[in-house]
C-alpha cells in the first residue's frame, strides 16, 4: 500500500502547483503584450516571440492543471482504499 503523504507535503504540492500556474499565466500575459507591441510596430520578430510565449504559458498551463487532477485522483483513491478497511 502507498505511503500516505503529510499535511505538509501535501500543502508544499498544492503552493507548487499553484505557483506553476500563477508563472504560466504571467508568461501568457507577457506574451500578448509582446505580439501586440509587435503588431503595433510591425516587428513580426516581436509578433512572434509573443505568440510563442503565450503558448508556453498554455502549455505549462496544462500541466500544472495535470498535476493537480492526478493528485486530487490518487487523494480519492487512497481515501476510498481506507473507507473500506
Amino acid at each position: 500500500m502507498p505511503h500516505k503523504k503529510s499535511v505538509t507535503q501535501n500543502l508544499k504540492e498544492e503552493t507548487n502547483t499553484a505557483l506553476d500556474r500563477t508563472q504560466a499565466k504571467a508568461q501568457e500575459a507577457k506574451g500578448m503584450v509582446k505580439e501586440a507591441v509587435g503588431k503595433a510596430t510591425d516587428n513580426p520578430k516581436l509578433k512572434v516571440e509573443g505568440k510563442a510565449d503565450q503558448a508556453a504559458g498554455k502549455i505549462k498551463d496544462a500541466v500544472a492543471h495535470a498535476k493537480d487532477a492526478s493528485r486530487d485522483a490518487s487523494e480519492k483513491i487512497h481515501k476510498e482504499m481506507h473507507k473500506k478497511h
